[in-house]
């Protein structure tokens, strides 16, 4: 029997982004046995409109007649990947929302902000013939709440549930340069203000003092970089290591003891997924789908932008290694309840088939 042919439509460069992630550990599942899948992907950003890069995508859509289009995303790129899907005349588009511009809170380009919220989002989510969402919170929105029949329901993000989170600790420490008695914090984000590094980092310059060394690990790199850099400088009494991008962020999860994620605002973090499921407690702010994942357990949820309650989360955990084993392992069981690999691809699978069978 002739398998299905989806397209799964990606952008960006590997570590960088959330549902890059999820196209690729759907390219490696169970699921590759019940689906052809196709890759259309392109890394650098489209900039304004790309007509070469639609003639080329449309050219492709055509020579391979999918049964559905995956796209993710709303910004130009999911833009592109839905008007090449139409003028390819691809009968299945199904658009899943991870985030808006609408959301970013830095000033940029006002224009280019107006132009994708006003323009091209909305017009992605015309051209779908189906529309998903990575959460609850997302679900709500009000610019998604006249969607009728498109509405496919929420497909959430899912993340690797590793059998051992504790295995190979000493030696992830040791190549940190970490000591058996420090306590490291760890973010992972795309260095932008939008995550919350301003309010970081004036949170651990309130926290007391400590006769126990403290590490901040920062994986990740954004444009504002070098700010960020700045900002997390000369914080007494904890050592802060901004990491760059990496690859192997299951190993600097091993090694972590806290997982801390301020952002400004969130759809659903696969990042902080990934931290609950090696069983570290988390302490973020109560934004987006945030909210959904911890509401069961697992950390500590702080208004957004208040380094105060921040601060206050923070103590706490950092000094009671008992407490920390106890709220991760909630969080561990949350994600293995609700956001594992298997769950996400059991969703995908039941969505898939539905459309195709329409």
């Amino acid at each position: 029997m002739t398998r299905p042919v989806v397209v799964q439509h990606s952008a960006g460069v590997p570590g960088a982004n959330g549902p890059l992630t999820a196209v690729q550990r759907v390219l490696a599942s169970r699921l590759a046995d019940r689906y052809e899948f196709v890759r259309m992907h392109r890394s650098a950003g489209n900039g304004g409109l790309n007509v070469p890069l639609l003639r080329e995508w449309v050219r492709l859509l055509r020579q391979v007649r999918p049964d559905l289009v995956h796209v993710r995303g709303l910004q130009n790129e999911g833009f592109h990947g839905v008007l090449a899907a139409r003028l390819a005349g691809c009968p299945r588009i199904l658009v899943t929302v991870h985030g808006t511009v609408r959301d970013l809170r830095q000033p940029g380009r006002a224009w280019r902000r107006r132009l994708l919220v006003h323009g091209a989002e909305p017009a992605t989510l015309r051209l779908a013939s189906h529309v998903a969402t990575v959460c609850e919170y997302a679900a709500g929105r009000d610019f998604l709440r006249d969607l009728g029949g498109k509405f496919v329901g929420v497909i959430p993000n899912g993340v690797p549930l590793p059998a051992h989170p504790s295995a190979g600790r000493d030696r992830a420490r040791a190549d940190l340069g970490l000591h058996p008695d420090d306590v490291a914090m760890i973010t992972v984000a795309r260095l932008t203000w939008e995550k919350g590094f301003g309010v970081l980092a004036d949170a651990l310059r309130r926290l007391p003092p400590s006769t126990t060394r403290r590490v901040l690990l920062v994986a990740g790199d954004g444009p504002d970089r070098a700010g960020i850099a700045a900002a997390l400088t000369d914080i007494g009494g904890i050592e802060v290591r901004l990491l760059g991008n990496r690859l192997d962020v299951p190993d600097l999860l091993t090694a972590a003891d806290l997982f801390v994620f301020p952002t400004l605002h969130e759809n659903l973090s696969n990042a902080l997924l990934e931290a609950m499921a090696h069983g570290l407690p988390v302490v973020a702010s109560a934004v987006g789908g945030n909210v959904e994942v911890l509401r069961p357990g697992g950390g500590r949820l702080v208004p957004a932008g208040d380094p105060g309650a921040l601060a206050a989360a923070l103590a706490p955990l950092l000094d009671d290694p008992g407490e920390r084993r106890h709220v991760g392992q909630l969080g561990r069981k949350v994600v293995a309840d609700g956001y594992s690999l298997d769950v996400m691809l059991g969703s995908l699978d039941r969505v898939y088939q539905r459309l195709i069978g329409e």
